[in-house]
């Protein structure tokens, strides 16, 4: 390098060591940096709060939804579980010919399979037996009945609402499937089903 070269950068170097910011301007430079830390250091994950709770809403929305739409498909499933079952031979528990005799004869239910509503309906047909059983997960009873004009044997399901049945609840319903027609109701919490 010569000496006009190391001469500019001694003058270039002096030069702008010889400027500098007032006492105010860096105070105000130290203030923006100590403000642009503080929203760097909050929590990365608040400004996806709202975000996070509109998609959380939007997902309850469309399952509810779905499953709204879904009960006639589960119906339609409950009462072809309930058909397979009435064209089965498996013998019963209980003889009797009342659902007095049925309730006493499978003391573990943890309903009563009296009905309470459409007695009407039911009066048409005689108990002939009863056993356990089990649809969706739920305790229930399977019950042989007589219609006592026609002397067809029929079945008829009384199980608690709880668990998937739930959806079930206050639909009153009749599935039409290949081979039978079965008739749904809900009484007292309970979900009874008629197979013809």
């Amino acid at each position: 390098m010569s000496t006009t070269d190391e001469q500019m950068d001694q003058k270039i170097r002096d030069c702008f060591m010889s400027q500098s910011l007032s006492v105010e301007a860096v105070q105000s430079i130290l203030a923006k940096g100590k403000k642009a830390k503080e929203v760097h250091d909050r929590a990365w994950w608040r400004p996806w709060v709202p975000v996070a709770a509109a998609a959380a809403f939007v997902m309850l929305i469309s399952f509810q939804l779905g499953k709204n739409y879904d009960v006639s498909q589960f119906a339609q499933k409950v009462a072809g579980e309930i058909v397979m079952r009435h064209n089965g031979a498996r013998p019963f528990d209980v003889e009797t010919s009342t659902f007095d005799g049925v309730q006493n004869g499978l003391k573990d239910l943890g309903f009563s399979v009296t009905p309470n509503v459409k007695q009407g309906l039911l009066s048409a047909y005689e108990v002939i037996g009863a056993r356990y059983c089990f649809l969706e997960g739920q305790q229930g009873a399977h019950m042989r009945v007589r219609n006592r004009a026609t002397g067809v044997i029929c079945t008829l399901y009384v199980a608690s609402l709880n668990g998937p049945l739930k959806e079930l609840k206050a639909s009153d319903r009749e599935v039409h499937l290949a081979a039978n027609d079965v008739t749904m109701w809900e009484d007292s919490d309970r979900l009874f089903a008629l197979v013809e």
